[in-house]
């Protein structure tokens, strides 16, 4: 993924807060922080506007998914 420097200024307590909600790995930088809070924030995004599309039952939907992610775990911790 390319990137480039921007310049940000967020509220320290947003951080702080975004940092307790990374279950307060202090070894990440607050860019990583913001990084990783924003990635969560569109796949959430991405999540609810695909099932809005979507024919399954939300149930449904929320089964298959769970059963994606362990299937990709599986396969990761077989690699």
């Amino acid at each position: 993924m390319a990137t480039r420097k921007i310049n940000l200024m967020f509220d320290e307590d947003l951080i702080a807060r975004a940092r307790q909600q990374d279950l307060g790995e202090s070894s990440k930088t607050d860019v990583q922080v913001v990084e990783d809070a924003l990635s969560v924030f569109l796949g959430l995004r991405a999540l609810d506007e695909s099932r809005a599309q979507g024919t399954l039952a939300p149930d449904d939907a929320d089964r298959l998914a769970v059963d994606e992610v362990r299937a990709v775990r599986r396969a990761r911790s077989r690699a």
